[in-house]
């Protein structure tokens, strides 16, 4: 499972697409997928309503926020929200059991063509960030963005090679 995402078009949509190996229990994945204190270590400030309808309200400071709410939800499987209230776009992840720990699909559907570079190397910064979570090392808000600025490059390049102006 490659590090660097997949981005997909579809007619005017993009799909950002991450398949990630992860040495964690399924447990650990989805408690770091939904519980705040976790969440606020890897990704953002978080509320999160684990529930389909729940509100999810994620925010980094000084740089943005993000609303949406809970639409499927299947304890320690699948978590899937609207990214956005506006322009909406879908988050969904899927978590999976492996011999040696598990497995992460992370999906962004519904994306602009504008959106989707920064989106894939968010995503990818944030993910890198999980698994040192996981492995009891801290990440913090500056090396993301540092690790965001050298990837967003990347993701143009694949943006361009799928879906040319």
């Amino acid at each position: 499972m490659g590090a660097t995402g997949e981005l997909n078009a579809s007619g005017s949509t993009i799909t950002v697409q991450f398949d990630r190996a992860i040495a964690a229990t399924p447990e650990e994945v989805w408690a770091a997928i939904t519980e705040r204190r976790l969440l606020s270590e890897w990704l953002a400030e978080a509320t999160l309503e684990v529930i389909v309808g729940g509100k999810v309200h994620l925010v980094w400071p000084g740089e943005g926020e993000m609303r949406g709410v809970v639409t499927v939800c299947e304890p320690l499987e699948v978590l899937e929200y609207s990214w956005n209230e506006e322009n909406s776009s879908l988050l969904r992840l899927e978590v999976g059991e492996t011999e040696s720990g598990s497995t992460l699909r992370l999906i962004h559907s519904d994306t602009t063509r504008d959106d989707a570079p920064g989106l894939g190397a968010g995503w990818q910064s944030h993910l890198e960030a999980l698994d040192l979570v996981l492995a009891g090392t801290p990440s913090t808000a500056s090396a993301r963005d540092a690790r965001y600025e050298e990837l967003r490059p990347e993701y143009d390049r694949l943006l361009e090679a799928i879906a040319p102006r």
